[in-house]
């Protein structure tokens, strides 16, 4: 009955977001010059739109107007002016839980909910650090990006062909599908933007987390970006 609902819940989300065309962003050069490793781009482009999931309570999201569209929501952003990625790496999804305190604890990253088989994208070039499993995250991948910057993606129902540890990845090259590995209660995608030493033994488990609607837009779009 909770799958049944869960899917009830995306299918009045994607009627109400297709009563106007989503629109998508094309990504700008600078997403590959700003990472540590230069790969082939896949064919990701972001939406221009992030919205609330609707008829959920979400008690750490950011502000949204009469249509559940968040607001001064940025599809690519500029991580402590070093690397260019976007924070939403699927498209036609929507936000269950953002950053922040939910339940008496701290939520450390955004949970975004998208229809089944939905791809995962990566959200900016680097190279695969962990794609593995753990009880929490389920399937999931953190990508070092360079510069202390790496992020994670937790839940998938599996990884997409050649994604592995140690793997050079592009901007916007599938990852894998989303799912409900882990402990989740439903499907959906659990991204996180990671800061710091990754060379300790605790690994990504040691970095920190940083809310990933919280960082500026990219503004160098156009001619060389």
């Amino acid at each position: 009955m909770k799958q049944i609902a869960i899917a009830v819940l995306f299918i009045s989300f994607w009627v109400a977001s297709c009563a106007s065309p989503r629109q998508l962003v094309e990504p700008p050069r600078a997403i590959t010059s700003t990472s540590s490793v230069v790969a082939e781009q896949g064919p990701f482009k972001p939406d221009a739109n992030l919205y609330l999931c609707p008829n959920s309570t979400i008690t750490n999201a950011f502000e949204a107007d009469s249509n559940d569209r968040i607001l001064n929501f940025n599809p690519v952003i500029l991580v402590d002016g070093k690397v260019v990625m976007t924070p939403v790496p699927v498209n036609a999804a929507c936000m269950t839980s953002g950053f922040g305190t939910r339940f008496g604890r701290t939520h450390k990253g955004l949970d975004i909910q998208a229809g089944t088989d939905a791809t995962i994208y990566s959200a900016a070039p680097g190279i695969i650090r962990e794609a593995g499993f753990s009880t929490g995250f389920g399937n999931y991948v953190v990508i070092d990006h360079g510069q202390g910057i790496f992020t994670r993606y937790a839940h998938m129902a599996r990884f997409g062909p050649g994604v592995a540890q140690g793997v050079t990845i592009g901007f916007g090259q599938p990852l894998g599908i989303i799912g409900q590995s882990g402990n989740a209660t439903g499907i959906h995608l659990h991204f996180e933007v990671l800061t710091g030493n990754y060379n300790t033994p605790k690994k990504s488990f040691g970095l920190t987390a940083r809310d990933p609607l919280s960082f500026p837009p990219y503004t160098g779009f156009g001619a060389g970006s």
